[in-house]
């Protein structure tokens, strides 16, 4: 700009104010950025990492105006968020961060028409637009950046001489025009719930894109290089205090608070602004109020200076600082200003959260009543509501179920965290006789139509024959072929009608027991595991069919063959210090102890056992694999009990467990 510019007076049409202007003042105060505290505005100003809690779209739109002689009032911003999985998009239109100042030389010219006009300057300071990124590393730490494009005129009224027939002066305009790019990037961290800590540059890249200034740079505005460090304090639910320091040694300190309502929330926050070259010590406050529904918030807040704004100052204070800030320099007046927010979520709305998941029990096909009972998985869910919510659990199996399995609901109260079962349901179908690994699909729901969160854990689907080595779960086999095994005892027993229709009526469980056993030896040969271990168990129908098998396979079937006729049976799993171990079977005769002798004399052939409903009665032990006859089973049974049962204390030492089949 020309000399005679220095000896401008500065009359300024804005405000007057002692304050250094800081890279993190926003019009709507500073609200936490801490997870569950309330943000307004997605506000790129003291946001150093872009961080947002926007679940899907967000538009904000700020109106205000200045105290200034003459009030002045537009559209502050226009802002638009998105956000995609982790990621958060950013961009606002500014057309009210704008910042005009004219000068007015003094001096005055009679133009050709004998008119005086006084020669006068105008600079303007915009930021245009404004643009930003972030991504969420994980729930503890987001990383992201900004971008703004800021526009500087400077527009000059000079007098050029005219010589023609006669000496005249004409009014020119010179002008100057100056755009840059300004990006900073920032970090977000919050080690526990309760503290959140920010860093970020401030003018980090800083890009002229269009220059033709000569002689007017020494007013653009400054950009010195520095940082800014945030922290947010916690100590309750909704109070956060809330800190940003810069290295030019300006702070903003500032407390938000608020209160809960069925439909929404009501919020109260102030900020307080300190430059270390200004007085007063608190150069301003930032005071804000809001309301926020799930769709709806609205914001007043408002700029409050502490200096006398009658002061002037010279164009040479002017010149020699300049201004760092659009909207917050020692020019400015106070504001107010009106902010709407929109909160439109397309996307379900995660009430609940599977922060963890477990499988208790691989899958064994033979088990399928067990799963109804016992959980497969189990998994850790989190309530993320401020209410009490319903979880309704679910999962499918991939290769096993056709359709989705549905556990029981479970109900969780406002941010607690509880464990929830999965149970599942193995088809009658599945007849798979390979081991496989799958994957089991786990769902969470609160509303029947919608998931709310969803996790994919493999796991082991044994074969159709598998077996755990645990002798509770050969009930399982016992339970299998029904139809078939009722159908071939009562052929069985048919066949020796006559036979059992001329004993007394309480014989008959005990001589149906032996005449079903006398005819199973008869085609059955005892087939040890070939590959000697305990995961393999045959089917009562696979028994017969393949004509033998081993301890567990014949306890199996005989104890099929005498539950499905209504005798009442029991697996008796003997536990060696190691190798295998080894089943027979126990059958309930039906007699009373007094009525033993009516099958034998011998005392250490029976035990005492209590029957359904409590009462005692007699109890035979059989040895399966003795495929010669009755008798001789019922021998080798009793004498194994007698010896590892009762009289080396195997009941009492676990050594030996009792597994009633019913």
């Amino acid at each position: 700009m020309k000399k005679s510019v220095l000896t401008l007076s500065l009359i300024l049409f804005l405000f007057s104010l002692k304050i250094y202007s800081q890279n993190s003042f926003g019009l709507n105060g500073f609200w936490s950025m801490n997870k569950k505290a309330n943000i307004m505005s997605n506000s790129i100003d003291g946001n150093p990492s872009n961080f947002s809690n926007v679940k899907d779209w967000a538009i904000d739109l700020s109106y205000g105006g200045e105290f200034a002689n003459t009030t002045i009032s537009n559209l502050y911003l226009l802002s638009l968020a998105k956000t995609i999985d982790k990621s958060n998009f950013y961009l606002r239109y500014t057309p009210g961060y704008q910042k005009d100042f004219i000068f007015i030389s003094g001096q005055s010219v009679v133009l050709n028409e004998s008119s005086t006009q006084t020669l006068s300057s105008k600079f303007s300071y915009k930021e245009i637009f404004g643009v930003g990124y972030s991504y969420q590393i994980n729930e503890n730490l987001s990383v992201g950046f900004t971008t703004r494009l800021f526009n500087q005129e400077f527009n000059n009224e000079v007098i050029e001489p005219i010589f023609s027939d006669s000496l005249y002066f004409n009014l020119k305009t010179e002008s100057e025009n100056s755009s840059f790019w300004k990006t900073d990037l920032g970090i977000n961290f919050t080690p526990v719930e309760y503290l959140s800590l920010s860093v970020a540059s401030i003018n980090l890249v800083d890009i002229s894109t269009k220059k033709d200034i000569t002689s007017n740079s020494v007013y653009e505005i400054k950009r010195p290089k520095g940082a800014q460090f945030g922290v947010t304090l916690s100590p309750y639910k909704k109070l956060n205090f809330n800190f940003i320091y810069e290295t030019s040694k300006s702070f903003m300190a500032g407390i938000n608070t608020g209160l809960n309502f069925e439909n929404g929330s009501f919020n109260l926050s102030v900020s307080a602004l300190h430059d270390n070259e200004q007085s007063p010590y608190i150069t301003g406050i930032v005071p804000a109020i809001s309301y926020q529904t799930k769709i709806l918030g609205i914001t007043l807040s408002g700029v409050k200076y502490f200096r006398d704004k009658n002061i002037s100052q010279s164009f040479s204070v002017f010149e020699t600082e300049g201004i760092n800030n659009i909207l917050n320099n020692k020019y400015s007046f106070d504001k107010a200003a009106l902010t709407i927010s929109f909160r439109l979520n397309t996307i379900a709305e995660e009430k609940a959260k599977i922060i963890n998941l477990k499988i208790v029990q691989d899958i064994f096909p033979a088990f399928d009543d067990n799963y109804l009972n016992r959980p497969f998985a189990v998994g850790k869910v989190v309530n993320q509501t401020d209410k009490k919510i319903s979880i309704k659990p679910s999962s499918k199996i991939i290769g096993l179920n056709k359709d989705i399995i549905y556990s029981p609901d479970v109900f969780v109260n406002a941010h607690d965290t509880v464990d929830i079962p999965f149970f599942t349901i193995v088809p009658d179908s599945y007849s798979n006789t390979k081991n496989t690994v799958s994957y089991v699909d786990f769902y969470i729901s609160t509303k029947t139509d919608e998931n709310d969160d969803k996790l994919q854990k493999p796991i082991l689907i044994n074969k159709i024959n598998a077996w755990d080595g645990k002798v509770i779960h050969l009930k399982e086999f016992v339970k299998k072929d029904a139809d078939y095994i009722i159908k071939y005892a009562k052929e069985i027993l048919s066949e020796n009608k006559s036979k059992l229709d001329t004993l007394v009526y309480f014989l008959s469980t005990f001589y149906k027991a032996k005449i079903l056993f006398d005819n199973l030896v008869k085609k059955l040969v005892y087939v040890a595991d070939p590959n000697a271990t305990s995961d393999y168990v045959q089917f009562p129908q696979q028994t017969i069919e393949l004509k033998g098998g081993d301890c567990d396979d014949l306890s199996v079937l005989y104890s099929a063959a005498l539950e499905n006729i209504g005798i009442q049976t029991a697996l008796i799993d003997y536990k060696p210090e190691k190798g295998l171990g080894h089943v027979n079977l126990l059958f309930n005769t039906g007699l009373s102890p007094q009525m033993a002798k009516w099958i034998t004399d011998n005392d250490s052939k029976y035990f005492i056992r209590k029957n359904k409903i409590g009462e005692d009665q007699v109890w035979i032990a059989i040895e399966t694999t003795s495929l010669t006859d009755f008798i001789k089973a019922w021998e080798l049974g009793s004498e194994k009990f007698n010896n590892e049962a009762l009289d080396n204390f195997g009941l009492a030492r676990g050594k030996v467990e009792i597994v009633d089949i019913q």
